[in-house]
């Protein structure tokens, strides 16, 4: 749960998101709107113990038997304290209401060491084909295009897409659609 450290202060000052911008808000407000994200059970199933420990040794499990068949990559070995991720959020100041874009931070976690060497392998066969990495990308290659008289430029927005995407079928549509 989420709750004002310093009793003292009534306001919060946080970075607004995808806005150089910083924002004001009474922290109460921040607060309830943070506590609001993981008590929506839609979306996320109340758990009754913490699961780093089983999840630290299934993880270690797993990577020793790929080990001990000789496979590479060789996973580090997950020792010492982990713990659950934490939970912040950047103020959509673009967007009416103050909604907040939650962050979860995994660098606590125990599979973030994991995470990190998935991610050093599988960079290199990521496609940037049809990536941008930034608006003026965009805004050069429309100025390549000649100007058409019907066309159109549509921005679509998904409301919370990671929090939205039901996880077990995207577990399993991904090995599915790779292979």
């Amino acid at each position: 749960m989420f709750s004002p450290q310093n009793n003292y202060a009534r306001t919060q000052t946080l970075q607004s998101d995808k806005n150089p911008a910083f924002v004001i808000i009474n922290k109460e407000d921040y607060f309830q709107k943070m506590n609001d994200i993981p008590n929506d059970t839609t979306k996320f199933p109340k758990i009754t113990h913490n699961p780093t420990d089983s999840i630290t040794k299934k993880l270690n499990n797993l990577t020793y038997s790929i080990h001990v068949k000789g496979r590479s990559p060789k996973f580090p070995k997950l020792t010492g304290e982990y713990t659950s991720g934490y939970a912040f959020g950047n103020i959509k100041r673009h967007k009416p209401g103050n909604f907040i874009r939650p962050i979860i931070s995994q660098i606590p976690t125990a599979t973030y060491p994991i995470e990190k060497k998935l991610n050093e392998l599988l960079t290199p066969y990521i496609l940037n084909t049809y990536t941008l990495s930034s608006a003026s990308d965009f805004l050069d290659i429309l100025r390549d295009f000649p100007p058409v008289d019907d066309a159109i430029i549509a921005s679509l927005d998904v409301e919370s897409p990671f929090m939205n995407v039901p996880i077990n079928k995207a577990i399993d549509f991904i090995p599915r659609r790779s292979y």
